[in-house]
């Protein structure tokens, strides 16, 4: 607790100076000139960000078009404290990190430490995360453990995706984007009152692109990738009381896989690679056989809203939702190119290092009932509720261990595994805000309960080396925890408020899909995190200026840390070996500077060490990286918009910026610091007839900055692969509303 009071002691002076600032300058900034209220749903709730005490970036849906984000993974550079990198066998599965809390591996087996809802249902796995989503209407990031009030326990935070809902106005929009690199998408969207109380509204969308790394050998090029999406939904007013709500959306993907070249030699073991290194990005690599990988994701879902009387609103949440995945990643671009494909013949599969086939089949359903309400005279809000939560899944892969092969194994070098999985949770929650009449009701206190209970089962059937250590090993996993959080708030004026947290969140045991037989059957133990949280909320001059401050404090405790099987290149074992400390803070302003030109800053400051890190018997913390954790991120932009005679200008601005960080606990896979630069121009609402015409230019990564996405160290091997970030990008949007 010692090192958190600096913290409280700045954010207190702060709060004094902001106060300050507030009543000092009220009356000198023009009336009628203020900041546009942002409204998020963070606390199941309809509410203020201003309102919300947690650590929150909400985008709406105009802001998600400037900044031209389509799916979970475009608002990384938009949110410090906030890392994303696609996952080393499947570029359409993210592996995200909030405050350095997160996932570097992605399995059927395990919960992810950061959340992912679509319109309130948790999504249990991270495939498909790169799909287009076709209504995006707001994404909210809450940085910090949701342990209270989100479907599952999540150690790291939540990302909320909100999809436009029907209403009764009639509307269609057009939208036709094409860029460089063969990039076109295009998008329709229509909004049908069918009658006064039933709705209807359909989304399309639909884009290409051929990547940015050309494959002279077979298949497609590196990162080409055909995307699609539609979601239907309908809202019936039964009642004045009631309402139902019904959607279906579904997603694809298909393509082929980013590039892994040989960057860096580390030790001899790789001297045969030497000649294949390259340090610099390379424009042109090949494989023997590119194979195509898809996702396939969909889902249905029906809401039920009930307003039972001004006291009281109970909310249904049922869904139900499916993914189907195949991935191909091979790892040997640059050996196969620079050797002139010599290798192939001395492999069964055709790769130089590695390849792999993974299949993954997950189906998950949902209850959620929510109780919404407030009594004692409105003193006490309160969000409380029942939720059960049950998927099942199977994955399998094929890895062939070339690496093996060409140094003469006398064995077929390969791995199969097949894993059946299922996971079961039930929850029951609770939220409750007092505000006593005590200091002219400006005292909040915020008292969160929640009890969890787990259960997974998985079984894994492994031919390893040609069956030479090959068995069928079960488990089962079963915990439950109790998770309290409590909140004071205080407001300082009618602008400004402050207040402190105490958290608590934990995430359920699991298995290691790449694990070996013995460390598979026993699986891992829940991890917890128990968080310390202070900050502030405070609109300024008239309004015109919005900052939101946030520090915090991490103890981390039975952490699931992944390590390499000394004997088997590919395999991992997870151990609850680790505890940590993470400390940070987070800045998010916004400042109305004319009418015309808006400045917005956000800045994360994150501080991650192992304090223990247990790796077969040994305590080895000093040499281990927290993975995903940069310690400065920040994002800067300007928009500007005016009035013009053929309608309304604008443009926008934007450089984000993050720290080098590492990609594992081990190793030198690491991404370097990098900036990147995004624009837009653009002329909206031109009327033709009765419609409107948006024009909008817009590119990213301006500079053409070299960058890595990810890394992978291969250790005792004695090299490095990178896969590098997309090149620049410009295109043009075109949309036409009717």
């Amino acid at each position: 607790m010692s090192s958190f009071r600096p913290y409280a002691l700045s954010a207190g002076v702060l709060l004094a100076a902001t106060s300050l600032i507030n009543t000092s300058y009220a009356e000198q900034t023009p009336n009628g000139l203020t900041l546009e209220e942002v409204v998020v749903t963070a606390q199941k709730k309809t509410e203020s960000l201003q309102d919300a005490p947690i650590s929150l970036i909400a985008f709406n849906s105009e802001k998600l078009e400037k900044l031209g984000i389509s799916d979970v993974g475009d608002i990384q550079s938009a949110v410090p404290n906030l890392s994303t990198a696609p996952h080393p066998t499947n570029r359409n599965s993210l592996t995200a990190f909030i405050r350095g809390v997160g996932n570097a591996d992605l399995q059927v087996t395990k919960d992810p430490a950061v959340g992912v809802y679509l319109d309130g249902v948790y999504l249990g796995r991270a495939a498909g995360l790169s799909a287009d989503i076709a209504d995006l209407e707001a994404i909210e990031v809450l940085r910090g453990p949701q342990g209270t009030l989100y479907g599952r326990n999540t150690t790291g935070g939540a990302i909320s995706i909100r999809s436009a809902l029907p209403n009764e106005e009639f509307s269609l929009k057009q939208k036709l984007s094409k860029g460089n690199r063969g990039y076109w998408r295009t998008t329709t969207q229509a909004n049908l009152p069918v009658t006064d109380t039933f709705m209807l509204r359909a989304a399309y969308s639909r884009s290409a692109e051929d990547g940015w790394v050309e494959n002279t050998g077979d298949g497609k090029d590196f990162g080409e990738q055909q995307k699609q999406a539609i979601r239907l939904a309908a809202r019936w007013l039964v009642s004045d009381d009631l309402s139902l709500d019904y959607a279906f959306d579904q997603s694809e993907i298909n393509g082929g896989q980013l590039a892994y070249q040989i960057t860096r030699v580390t030790n001899a073991n790789a001297a045969g690679f030497t000649a294949f290194a390259r340090e610099s990005r390379q424009s042109t690599l090949s494989v023997n056989n590119l194979e195509n990988s898809s996702d396939d994701v969909g889902g249905h879902s029906l809401t039920a809203t009930w307003l039972v009387n001004d006291d009281l609103t109970i909310k249904s949440i049922t869904a139900y939702r499916e993914l189907d995945e195949f991935a191909y990643q091979d790892y040997s671009a640059s050996a196969h190119h620079f050797s002139g494909g010599t290798f192939p013949s001395l492999v069964a599969s055709g790769a130089e290092i590695l390849d792999t086939r993974t299949n993954k089949v997950q189906d998950q359903f949902s209850q959620e009932i929510q109780f919404l309400g407030s009594f004692a005279d409105g003193k006490v809000d309160y969000v409380g509720g029942l939720y059960y939560f049950k998927e099942d899944g199977s994955e399998d892969q094929l890895a062939s261990l070339n690496l093996l092969a060409l140094g003469g194994f006398p064995q077929i070098a390969e791995e199969y595994y097949e894993i059946d999985a299922s996971a079961e949770s039930l929850a029951a929650f609770s939220q409750l805000e007092y505000t006593p009449e005590v200091l002219e009701q400006r005292l909040h206190l915020t008292l969160g309960l929640r009890y969890t209970s787990d259960k997974r089962d998985a079984t894994k059937y492994d031919n390893l080396y040609d069956n030479q250590n090959g068995a069928t090993v079960s488990g089962d996993q079963t915990s439950s925890k109790f998770t309290p959080s409590f909140t004071i708030g205080y407001d300082i004026s009618d602008d400004v408020n402050a207040y402190a947290k105490i958290a608590t969140a934990y995430r359920a045991g699991g298995f290691n899909t790449r694990g070996t037989e013995t460390r598979f059957a026993q699986g891992f133990d829940p991890e917890e995190l128990l968080a310390y949280e202070i900050g502030s909320k405070a609109e300024l001059f008239n309004r015109r200026v919005r900052i939101n401050l946030a520090a915090f404090w991490y103890e981390y405790t039975d952490l699931q840390v992944d390590q390499s099987d000394p004997v088997n290149i590919i395999a991992t074992d997870t151990f609850n070996a680790g505890e940590a400390t993470m400390s940070g803070a987070e800045m998010d302003l916004t400042a109305l500077i004319t009418r015309d030109l808006q400045l917005n800053v956000s800045y994360g400051y994150l501080n991650a060490n192992y304090d223990s890190f247990i790796q077969y018997g040994q305590e080895v913390s000093q040499s281990k990286n927290v993975p995903s954790a940069p310690q400065h991120s920040y994002n800067v932009s300007l928009d500007y918009s005016r009035p013009i005679s053929i309608g309304e200008l604008s443009a926008a601005v934007n450089y984000s910026w993050e720290d080098e960080y590492f990609f594992s606990t081990q190793g030198i896979a690491r991404k370097d610091d990098v900036g990147l630069l995004g624009a837009t121009l653009g002329v909206s609402a031109i009327a033709i007839g009765k419609s409107e015409l948006s024009v909008q230019l817009w590119g990213r990564n301006l500079e053409n900055k070299t960058y890595a996405a990810h890394e992978i160290d291969w250790a005792a091997s004695g090299f490095v692969t990178t896969i590098f970030g997309e090149q620049r990008s410009f295109g043009v949007d075109l949309t036409l509303s009717f």
